[in-house]
């Protein structure tokens, strides 16, 4: 992997042009909003700047990303990542461009390198504190909509800046970011405050399944049955993993969802006393130090086993 400096980042991207940003798959908010900041300062540079195409997004996100998705017959000269830790996260249509992506901005230290150049730092809460850098040392104006986008990366990545990956960085940008004049009460209302009924019937759901198999261990699932029962959309279910921590005493929590096409969808998270990230990447996944995914194939139940088994290998106490 050659990994590049904010400032070598910047000096790439006044040289690019006709640049697509690419997302991964079902975007979170630091994904749609990095893509679309970083998206939204290029142009005000002057330049040819789209997001790939990437449904399905979550309607809270719709805005960050749908008015920039790329033409059919847009032909770019320049690709870019943005909190895209590896060529297989790319979205349905888009994975014959991972082996010619230009430039990846990540803060995911398992990142796989797939990248001609990465922009990484695994200490940032979410990549949306990097495209902050990266626009600031180009100079772009922090407007009311880059600053709305860059937030709500920051916000949904921290969980309202609760996660232990939450630094003084990031509380210092959000900072400028509010004061950058978008309605900061409004967006961290629709982000954290208000839940749909299938939501609320999901978390229900959820706390029925609730299991500790090991002391300190939260285990949930949620079979797609389960989804479909709720009327739940993808959109219901963002962040969702975030319960698996709320029982008292908690310090890592397993949540398995099941996918449409059957597949089984892996969030584990932790109190940061042991990373999330190395023990998923046992099963074929990764993350960060609080929070890591996978997406899995076969028996929940031996998924299940194989997790706690890393986890336990991870923490050198069988106990955790």
């Amino acid at each position: 992997m050659k990994c590049i400096t904010v400032q070598e980042t910047a000096a790439l991207l006044r040289e690019a042009e006709e640049i697509l940003i690419v997302t991964h798959i079902r975007p979170d908010g630091d994904a749609a909003g990095s893509g679309c900041a970083l998206c939204l300062g290029l142009r005000a540079l002057g330049k040819t700047a789209y997001l790939a195409a990437n449904p399905p997004s979550m309607r809270r996100y719709d805005g960050l990303m749908t008015p920039y998705f790329a033409p059919a017959d847009f032909a770019p000269g320049f690709i870019a990542a943005v909190d895209t830790a590896s060529a297989g996260q790319f979205p349905p249509g888009w994975e014959p461009l991972a082996g010619r992506t230009d430039l990846a901005i990540d803060h995911h230290g398992t990142n796989s390198g797939y990248a001609k150049r990465t922009l990484l730092d695994d200490h940032a809460a979410a990549a949306g504190e990097l495209v902050f850098l990266v626009l600031r040392e180009l100079g772009v104006p922090l407007t009311a909509d880059i600053a709305e986008a860059l937030y709500t990366a920051l916000a949904t990545d921290t969980n309202g800046f609760r996660t232990a990956g939450t630094t003084g960085r990031t509380l210092a940008i959000a900072a400028e970011l509010h004061d950058a004049g978008f309605d900061v009460f409004g967006l961290t209302r629709r982000l954290f405050e208000t839940k749909s009924t299938a939501r609320l019937k999901l978390e229900s759901y959820l706390f029925g399944s609730m299991r500790f198999p090991l002391p300190g261990v939260c285990v949930m699932a949620l079979p797609f049955d389960a989804i479909t029962a709720c009327g739940a959309s993808e959109d219901d279910m963002d962040k969702l993993s975030v319960i698996t921590m709320t029982p008292e005493g908690t310090r890592a929590g397993l949540l398995l969802r099941q996918l449409r096409a059957g597949d089984w969808k892996i969030s584990l998270r932790t109190d940061g006393s042991v990373h999330a990230g190395h023990v998923l990447r046992a099963v074929g996944g990764g993350g960060h130090p609080d929070a890591g995914g996978a997406v899995l194939a076969g028996d929940p139940a031996d998924m299940e086993a194989a997790i706690l088994a890393s986890l336990t290998k991870e923490t050198q106490n069988p106990t955790i």
